[in-house]
This record gives C-alpha cells, structure tokens and sequence, in this order.
C-alpha cells in the first residue's frame, strides 16, 4: 500500500477525525480538576521550556547528522538530560535550604551566585530568540517579509508576557502557560497520531528510510550532538518557583516534566522519520518542515502551525517565569519577582533590536551548559564541603556527578551547531 493512499477519498474522514482528536484532548486538558492541580501547575513551566522549539526541529536536526540512527541519539539525549535533572533536583533539597539559612561555604555560595548570572543571560536571549522565532514563522505564512514588523511583534509579544507578571504575578504566567500547553498538547497528540498511521502504512508497504545527509567524522557528529542536548533544556525552570512551590512539589513536576516531554521527544523523532527524508538535510528550513508533513494528512501542516506558535510562546513564557525568579532571588530579593519580569524583558527587547539571535543563539545554549555545569560543581562541592558527617550521600552519585561534569564541560568548549 502506497502511504500517499492516506490522501484518497477516504482522506476527508481521517483529516476530520484527527481533529477531532485534538478536541478531545483538548477538553481532557481543560478539566478544572487538571487545570487546578497545583502538581499539573507546577509541571506546565518546565514542559513548556523543554519542549520549546525542539519538538519541531529535533528530528530534521539528528536527520542530518546521523540518519537513520536518530531514535538512538534522541534516547541518549533525553536520558542525559534527564542524568542532569538530577543534579538540579539534589540541590533542590539539599544546597537551597542551605541557601535560604546562610550556612553553606563561600565557595559554595560563589559557585551558585555565577552560575545564576550565567544562566540569567541565557534567559534572556533564550525570550528573544524564542518569540523572534515566532514572529519570523508566523509573517512569512502571511507572506510579510520585513524585519523591522518581525521585531515590533516581538517586542509587542515580551511586553504583553511582562506585563501579565507585573500584574498578576507568577500565577499569571501559569494561566498564560497552561492556555497555550493546553493547545500545543493537544495539536501535538493529534499530530502524532497522524504521523503514526502514516509511519505504519509506510514501514508494512515494504518501504525503507533513506537519507541523503552531509557525511562528517565521528568527531564532528559528537560534537553536534552534544550541542542537541541543549535543545531539550528547560527543566531547570522548576528551581525558580520556590516563590510558590515547595521542594517537594517542584522536584515531583520536574522528574514528570522530563518523563512527559522525554517521550514526546522519542516519539516524535521515530515518527517524523518517513517524512524527514523528503527534506533537503543539507540545508533544513522550518518551513519545508511544515510542507512535507502534508504528506501524511492534509490537515497536518496546519497544525503543525499550530503548534510550532503555542510552543515558542510557551516557551518564552516560561523562562520569562524562570528568570524573573533567578534575577530576584540573585538580588537578595531586592527586585521582587514581578519587577524582575520586566527587568528581563527590557534586556531580550533590546537583544531583539540590536542582535543576529540566529548567532548568538549559540552563545546561550553554551551558557545554559555552563549552567548545568556549575550547578554540577555546586552538588559536588556541596557532597565534600558541606554534608554532615552522617549525610547518606552515596560514593555512586558523587562518581554520576563527576561523570555528568565532565560531559558538560565537552559540551561548554566543544559543541558546534549544525551548518
């Protein structure tokens, strides 16, 4: 059976009842006893910032430097953010409260305090690509191609998500998050489900994968490679919401943050396969993305739409939440939280106006990195400086901890992006 069948008579049927899947999820998703869950709230920010953009652009990414071996890098990646999730939920439970008391070494302390600017930065640019990202995509299917409407859209997006915190505080970024996870999630679920049937007709018609993608050393693949795994940063966000969340709870939503968007990662890399390699991988643009899941069904392209936009906005309202938390909490809380939002959003405005974030992109996810490498010498330190005698800290996770280190650290001064 040829899998361009999917677009005979019948296709109506199955466009139809694909929509009417995203419905039914979406009226799931909308259920007060969901919407109100204070665990369901706490995990909307780190999925909203992990899934980000890399749900559209991982598949074509790993595509074109591995091919068909994709579904075996995604694992990796996800496996090993989910290993460097656990650093930042040990100092969750262990180096905040010691934070808050004022009792950990200067050291300690100094190690924090630079990880925190360093990852603040990171927001920063982090806001400003996501929503340019979006405005760009979004006036280009509108046949507007004119940079300065691309940065007063942006511009207009930040400061409605600044004023939002302003006025409503965290919880009025939640709402703002929970409305348009809502929507990704349930375009998403949709999504996949077109994909999978098409996936299926296309591997039981006898049809195999074949991808024409720029042969690189192993050296150079790794390297690329390890520059992915910044795509699915973003769990990190749960560190910041102390302001409303216990430990407990915020550890809780990040291990089932990176469950849920590990597996949509996965999931999503296997099934965008077929599609994948109708791509030109030499140069990967989103909008060809978009186009060539028209294949499957005609009604995915539209939602593919759909939720590229909810995610880069999603996104983008996260780390505003992330970072105004940081930039708060870095100033002795000299800045409240909702005064930091804007103080974040000021900074990724003027990025907006006077950058190339294609390029500097590059800088922050190496900046996140170093984050994530920090926050690693900080469990570590905090394991041989500050636990008590009796502290049950195992020889293992300080050996995980060092390994985890020492991949960040390849990452910091190794990783390239994509060409």
């Amino acid at each position: 059976m040829n899998p361009n069948s999917l677009l005979s008579a019948s296709s109506m049927i199955f466009n139809a009842g694909l929509i009417l899947v995203a419905f039914l999820t979406l009226y799931y998703l909308r259920k007060p006893k969901l919407q109100n869950s204070e665990s369901w709230q706490a995990t909307l920010t780190p999925l909203s910032s992990i899934i980000g953009s890399g749900f559209l652009i991982m598949s074509p990414l790993l595509a074109s430097v591995v091919g068909g071996l994709s579904p075996i890098a995604v694992t990796v990646i996800v496996l090993l953010a989910y290993a460097i999730g656990s650093v930042i939920r040990f100092n969750i439970i262990h180096v905040e409260p010691r934070i808050k008391e004022g009792s950990l070494s200067k050291r300690t302390h100094e190690i924090e305090y630079f990880g925190n600017i360093a990852l603040v930065l990171a927001y920063m640019v982090a806001i400003a690509f996501y929503l340019s990202l979006l405005s760009s995509f979004l006036l280009s299917y509108l046949g507007i191609d004119n940079i300065n409407a691309e940065r007063w859209l942006t511009t207009s997006i930040i400061f409605f998500i600044a004023l939002v915190g302003y006025k409503r505080g965290l919880g009025g970024l939640e709402k703002l998050e929970a409305v348009s996870m809502t929507v990704q999630l349930s375009i998403v679920t949709s999504l996949l489900l077109g994909l999978g049937v098409f996936s299926y007709v296309f591997y039981t018609s006898g049809a195999s994968l074949n991808f024409d993608y720029p042969q690189r050393d192993i050296s150079t693949q790794v390297r690329i490679l390890a520059g992915a795994l910044l795509v699915v940063q973003g769990f990190e966000t749960s560190r910041f919401l102390g302001e409303k969340y216990s430990p407990q709870v915020r550890v809780a939503s990040m291990k089932k943050a990176q469950i849920i968007s590990g597996i949509l990662y996965v999931v999503s890399v296997i099934l965008f396969l077929p599609v994948v390699q109708h791509l030109d991988l030499q140069h990967i643009q989103l909008a060809k993305i978009v186009d060539v899941t028209g294949q499957a069904a005609l009604i995915l392209p539209f939602m593919l739409i759909g939720a590229a936009l909810m995610s880069q906005f999603s996104a983008a309202v996260a780390d505003t939440g992330g970072g105004g938390g940081l930039l708060s909490e870095n100033s002795g809380k000299k800045l409240s939280t909702r005064a930091s939002y804007f103080g974040i959003s000021i900074c990724a405005v003027l990025l907006v106006w006077s950058v190339d974030l294609i390029e500097i992109i590059t800088l922050a996810s190496r900046a996140f990195a170093f984050y994530y490498f920090l926050q690693t010498l900080l469990a570590l330190n905090f394991c041989y400086r500050d636990c008590s005698p009796d502290s049950k800290i195992t020889r293992w996770k300080r050996l995980l901890f060092l390994s985890i280190a020492i991949i960040l650290a390849y990452i910091v001064f190794f990783a390239i992006p994509a060409e």
